[in-house]
């Protein structure tokens, strides 16, 4: 994102006050009723004793676990689209305008694997020069193919501080924390291992950063970085693979052949809520709208990459916006236009499984899941922190008004960890066996109510403040 306060149009003396990129990777919110704008959300709301909701916005809320289609759950607060631009006019009125789609010069740009992959370094190596030669860069390691390849292309080692959080009940056995283990011990960069589940502490943090554009399951992050934080002082680069797993291949295009479907591009791994437990009357048609003017393209895998990539941009967003809340200075090369597009352009059956990227790593010495390392895949991440932290029920006569009370007594209840529960999630986390009993109809019901649970979390803080200002 682009802030272009001072561009001003001399002929009507019109400001560009805001202006998106190609993914709008930095979400800017408005309010055309009141004519504020800001990348803060909590500062375009309206008063909250005048707090109306948008119902639409409110359902696509629940169903995708995310703000999409440009419109919050509230009436009058909503966000810039990729490629625009936010003008305020001389009345102090707000304009949007929408620019020519950068998409459309690129989505035929095809170059191949390797000089795909020097690219990238050559990206990442510019950036890494650029900075101040003390300037240590803080790399979070999955052990994944993305910060790995990062790691690869960085050309002073000794400038790395490496961190990685593990998933599994043995957080020092999972994958991610034996596949980083072996990448710094390979490359000798400075790692360690930080340890979580209290991210339940951090509910106030992540309502305060983002209020009700998105479900609270980012809060593992806030856990994450303050713990980083602790470790380091100063200004610190961060170098980021966010967006490089779809670019590379980890999803592959699908059929979408009617609107009810454009769900299935938001990828919302169960994090979001029923929406047919809302009594609010809908009509959809911001999602009409959208099919209408993207369901031919959506016929094209690049675009529909694309389209994926920005619709999920309000909640994957965070994995940029955490770090500078801590002052960090994050940077990804997955962000530009032109490594982008020529990894989503390469040959799709090179692109299924990230077969191309699997090759480069065993051509240089990096094929760490053909070396038998012994790891656990398992994630139960959630699960820890309900246990250690449970989540404090949801306040029913808030929510009285827009659920189902049913529903929200089974969110308050299935959010309790039982022993029963437990055993039930441990058997269904085995990935063999929990993917067997999947396909028979078995469901986590700890976990599809936690998912739930975080959707509503955010409804409830933003009716607790209209509640409070109704009372003053």
């Amino acid at each position: 994102m682009i802030d272009v306060s001072m561009s001003i149009d001399p002929q009507n003396q019109a400001v560009v006050i805001y202006e998106t990129d190609w993914l709008a990777s930095t979400p800017v919110f408005y309010n055309l009723q009141t004519g504020s704008a800001s990348t803060n959300i909590h500062e375009v709301m309206p008063p909250y004793r005048d707090l109306r909701f948008h119902p639409e916005g409110f359902y696509n809320f629940l169903d995708f676990g995310y703000s999409v289609y440009g419109q919050t759950p509230v009436e009058n607060v909503k966000f810039l689209s990729p490629g625009s631009r936010l003008i305020r006019d001389a009345k102090g009125h707000l304009l949007v305008e929408q620019l020519a789609d950068p998409v459309e010069r690129w989505w035929e740009y095809r170059i191949s694997e390797a000089d795909v992959i020097d690219l990238i370094r050559e990206r990442v190596q510019d950036w890494e020069a650029a900075l101040p030669s003390d300037r240590e860069i803080v790399l979070p390691l999955s052990g994944g193919f993305d910060s790995r390849l990062l790691l690869w292309c960085l050309a002073d080692k000794s400038r790395v501080r490496a961190y990685t959080y593990g998933l599994s009940e043995d957080q020092d056995r999972s994958i991610e924390v034996v596949h980083a283990r072996a990448l710094a011990e390979r490359f000798g960069v400075r790692w360690e291992r930080i340890p979580l589940g209290e991210f339940h502490r951090h509910f106030a943090d992540w309502d305060a950063a983002y209020g009700i554009s998105t479900h609270a399951h980012g809060m593992y992050h806030f856990e994450f970085y303050t713990k980083i934080r602790k470790r380091l002082k100063g200004q610190q680069a961060f170098l980021s693979g966010i967006f490089g797993d779809v670019w590379a291949g980890s999803i592959l295009a699908q059929s979408i052949e009617r609107e009810h479907q454009l769900v299935q591009l938001g990828y919302t791994h169960g994090l979001r809520a029923d929406p047919a437990r809302l009594l609010l009357p809908v009509q959809h048609y911001l999602r009409e709208k959208f099919w209408k003017e993207q369901h031919d393209r959506l016929k094209n895998p690049c675009l529909q990459m694309v389209t994926t990539i920005r619709l999920k941009i309000m909640l994957i967003s965070y994995l940029m916006r955490v770090p500078r809340l801590f002052d960090f200075e994050p940077w990804t090369p997955f962000l530009d236009i032109d490594i982008a597009m020529a990894m989503v352009n390469l040959p799709p059956g090179r692109r299924a499984n990230r077969q191309w990227q699997r090759d480069f790593f065993t051509k240089v010495g990096l094929d760490l899941e053909n070396r038998k390392l012994r790891s656990n895949r398992s994630n139960s991440l959630n699960h820890q922190a309900m246990k250690r932290y449970p989540v404090p029920p949801l306040n029913i006569a808030l929510l009285a008004d827009l659920f189902d009370a049913d529903y929200l007594n089974w969110i308050n209840k299935t959010t309790i960890v039982t022993g029963f529960s437990e055993i039930q999630s441990k058997i269904l986390g085995i990935p063999k066996i929990g993917g067997l009993l999947r396909r028979f109809g078995a469901k986590d019901r700890n976990l599809e109510a936690y998912c739930a649970y975080l959707c509503l979390k955010p409804i409830e803080n933003l009716l607790r403040r209209q509640y409070d200002a109704v009372k003053e």
